[in-house]
């Protein structure tokens, strides 16, 4: 038997194996994860000239990123980029949203899977597998975007060429349902919680006047009120994560500077005029800045949103009212929209990161305006 012929040429070696059938390897630096050196090899089958053609072809391709290069799997994908979205400063509910998804269907579906021979093909099977278990589109649209994410990030890296997931075809989205409560049932929610649990009644108030998120309504604090100018601010939001009360910024980032209507600034003047009477019959001082929703005399604790929830939905349901408490956040979009408020402004006051999101989620509250719109036109040719 003929030993092999092993030529090393710039970037790459060719290896002689058999009577012209070549080996070719081309290095393609150390492994992200372990640090080891990484080749990539490919048979060819000829001459020893043809064979070194192929063999800088070979070089030219790996070193211009068109070959995978990374050994990596999926799931080693997923690990070392959840320790980098970590390191961007991502809230805890954010992470630990990333990682139950990632536990609890991706990697047990694809985390064995080497991350060069990931396809959308897989990532479609998946996506059917997952729906025919029974989980609704907007659950796997929200693994779909996990991936997505991590695929994408991949690419940054340069572990691979391009993000299979933007060609997949995950389920179509569907809007949401919403079912506003009517006004009357929002007094009725606001009345009886004023008579048992003062803190929800303002959550409910400022919920339906502001439109604000739950989380943004426990970390407000008494320094975002101006009660002489009429003005709320929203700055922070506050979120529970293992039983860790965590401050950070609000969904979209943005701060937003809310007018405060008579019936607003009166919500709040008792809610101060309460908070400050508790405190002094309980003998404890409140905190320098106080948070306008705690159950503490001190007021120096947050309301859990989670029980802002709760304690809503108890109530609804004592009441006979079948409504969340972020369906306060829908009752107050779909009747600014109704009355004819312009949706910039609507979008801007809700924290909605853009005016069309806005018209997307609730174009069902337009009718009244394309009505109008109709007759205006038809008044116009008319003529």
């Amino acid at each position: 038997m003929t030993a092999a012929r092993k030529q090393i040429y710039g970037g790459g070696s060719m290896t002689e194996r058999s009577q012209g059938v070549w080996r070719l390897r081309v290095y393609v630096g150390d492994h992200p994860l372990t640090g080891n050196p990484r080749q990539v090899q490919r048979t060819f089958r000829g001459g020893e000239k043809d064979a070194a053609k192929e063999l800088a072809k070979f070089v030219t391709e790996s070193t211009q990123g068109r070959l995978s290069h990374i050994g990596a799997t999926v799931g080693q994908l997923l690990d070392r980029w959840v320790v980098h979205i970590e390191s961007l400063g991502r809230t805890p509910s954010t992470l630990r949203g990333s990682r139950s998804r990632i536990e609890r269907a991706i990697r047990p579906a694809l985390g064995n899977m080497p991350l060069s021979r990931l396809g959308p093909a897989d990532l479609d099977r998946c996506y059917a597998a997952w729906t025919a278990e029974g989980l609704s589109g907007a659950t796997v649209r929200s693994y779909h975007a996990t991936l997505s994410a991590a695929l994408h990030q991949a690419v940054k890296w340069g572990w691979i060429e391009r993000n299979p997931a933007d060609r997949a075809t995950p389920p179509s989205p569907r809007g949401p349902v919403m079912s506003p409560p009517a006004p009357a049932d929002v007094n009725r929610l606001h009345a009886a919680a004023e008579a048992t649990d003062p803190v929800l009644a303002t959550a409910i108030a400022l919920a339906a006047l502001t439109g604000a998120r739950r989380g943004e309504l426990a970390a407000l604090r008494w320094s975002d009120v101006d009660l002489a100018s009429g003005y709320l601010t929203i700055a922070r939001s506050i979120n529970v994560v293992d039983g860790v009360t965590h401050e950070s910024g609000t969904k979209t980032h943005q701060i937003r500077r809310l007018a405060l209507d008579e019936l607003g600034a009166k919500i709040l003047r008792d809610r101060w005029k309460y908070q400050a009477d508790l405190s002094e019959r309980a003998g404890s001082p409140l905190v320098d800045d106080p948070f306008v929703l705690s159950y503490q005399a001190h007021a120096g604790i947050p309301v859990n949103p989670d029980t802002i929830s709760h304690r809503f939905a108890a109530l609804a349901a004592r009441l006979g009212i079948n409504s969340r408490f972020h369906d306060l956040r829908h009752f107050s979009v779909t009747t600014l929209i109704a009355a004819g408020v312009d949706i910039r402004t609507v979008a801007t006051r809700h924290g909605h990161a853009q005016a069309t999101m806005t018209i997307n989620r609730y174009a069902h509250a337009l009718p009244a305006s394309d009505r109008e719109a109709a007759t205006v036109l038809g008044r116009a040719l008319g003529r």
